[in-house]
């Protein structure tokens, strides 16, 4: 009993040693990480805006914005910050943009997904799509960016995540104007393809377009549950097609409400492609 006692009694000695030099080193470290840390995002910052004299940081729910300023007061743009949840775990961002919302660069801070596959967020041929777009572009998988076919979690999570942080630093930090809607009037006749987000990804249509109306909206390739697919077609298909509008009501069940808005991107998606191609499918 007495050598128990001595046993469990050194057990908990070591464990206390150990606590106490693990939290030894970690005050001696943290400060040097950090330090490192702040050198990193520094020389970032000067990469992106050469012209660098201060930066000054706004909130904005779990956003940061740094907005960047040159010796005479100038902006130049910002880093926006952020946070997604990738497929292993959370991924942490820079965004840099100009000060018309046009993406500069996108840095990876931190993450932790797998090796060889999800870790394709910090290489060029995922950055470098979303180099030179901006708030005004749909961002549309599958159009004008592109997921990574082995690592669609991870890249998809990011490009919702950038669609979203691109709005939120045009509204509340560069105040930019939202784009103007669509002038269905002006898509010439033709049948156009489009693709939009849904609930479970992408939703893709066939919109006909005659005598500068839509005339029909076909519902294509899509991973929706067919009760919120089916709701959402039944709702949004003949707003559109009667008012000759995208401002539509979609006050209806979470699935549904996320599928009606996929819907209404990819109808935008087509529409655009038709007046980009002046008529051309």
């Amino acid at each position: 009993m007495r050598d128990l006692t001595r046993l469990v009694l050194t057990l908990v000695a070591v464990t206390v040693a150990a606590a106490v030099l693990l939290g030894g080193v970690d005050l001696i470290t943290a400060p040097a990480i950090a330090a490192r840390q702040e050198e990193d995002y520094r020389n970032a910052l000067e990469e992106y805006f050469p012209g660098l004299d201060e930066y000054k940081t706004e909130e904005c729910g779990e956003d940061s914005f740094d907005l960047v300023y040159d010796a005479g007061g100038e902006l130049l743009g910002v880093m926006a910050s952020a946070s997604v949840q990738g497929y292993d775990d959370i991924i942490s961002y820079n965004l840099a943009l100009d000060c018309e919302g046009v993406v500069l660069g996108l840095r990876i801070v931190e993450h932790s997904e797998t090796q060889g596959v999800g870790d394709v967020i910090e290489k060029p041929e995922f950055q470098d799509q979303f180099v030179g777009k901006s708030c005004a572009d749909p961002f549309q998988i599958g159009d004008d960016v592109d997921t990574v076919s082995g690592a669609t979690i991870s890249t998809e999570a990011m490009i919702d995540s950038l669609r979203r942080l691109l709005d939120a630093a045009a509204e509340s930090v560069l105040n930019l104007e939202k784009s103007e809607p669509v002038d269905i009037a002006a898509v010439p006749d033709g049948t156009y393809r489009g693709s939009g987000k849904g609930y479970a990804g992408k939703i893709e249509v066939e919109v006909t377009v005659k005598g500068g109306k839509i005339t029909a909206i076909e519902i294509g390739k899509n991973e929706e549950k067919i009760t919120y697919l089916a709701e959402a077609a039944e709702l949004v298909r003949p707003q559109i097609i009667d008012g000759q509008t995208l401002e539509v009501e979609i006050d209806t069940e979470t699935g549904a409400t996320e599928s009606a808005a996929g819907i209404i991107g990819a109808v935008e998606s087509a529409l655009k492609k038709g007046l980009k191609a002046g008529g051309k499918k």
